[in-house]
């Protein structure tokens, strides 16, 4: 199963912008897409029809050269296992931000107790 979103873009010229997300694909539906992907030296142009697979992690411009430019943003779910460490490690970080200490070397959480 795959999550699509259709998107408009209502100014040319002016690039809207995301960080790409696992899975992820655009494809042209309307108007010619102008795409640049973060350490991609070249642009890469999509007539309508044409897709093309997104870097996980990388930030994205897309712009259109016209008024009505539409794009399709299709995404597969991450694998399980995928998930579940992605959500352990959201809870590891939670856990080592509530006990982390002050520039004086207090734990904040047991100072607020004390008061």
């Amino acid at each position: 199963m795959r999550e699509l979103r259709t998107f408009e873009l209502d100014k040319p010229g002016h690039p809207v912008s995301w960080r790409a997300g696992y899975g992820q694909t655009v494809c042209a539906v309307a108007g010619k897409l102008w795409v640049t992907v973060e350490g991609n030296p070249n642009d890469i142009w999509l007539e309508p029809g044409a897709e093309l697979v997104l870097p996980e992690g990388y930030r994205v411009w897309l712009s259109g050269d016209g008024a009505g430019a539409r794009f399709t943003l299709a995404q597969v779910p991450a694998p399980w296992p995928l998930r579940r460490l992605a959500a352990w490690l959201r809870v590891m970080r939670h856990r080592v931000e509530e006990h982390s200490t002050d520039a004086f070397g207090e734990c904040p959480r047991i100072w607020a107790l004390c008061r």
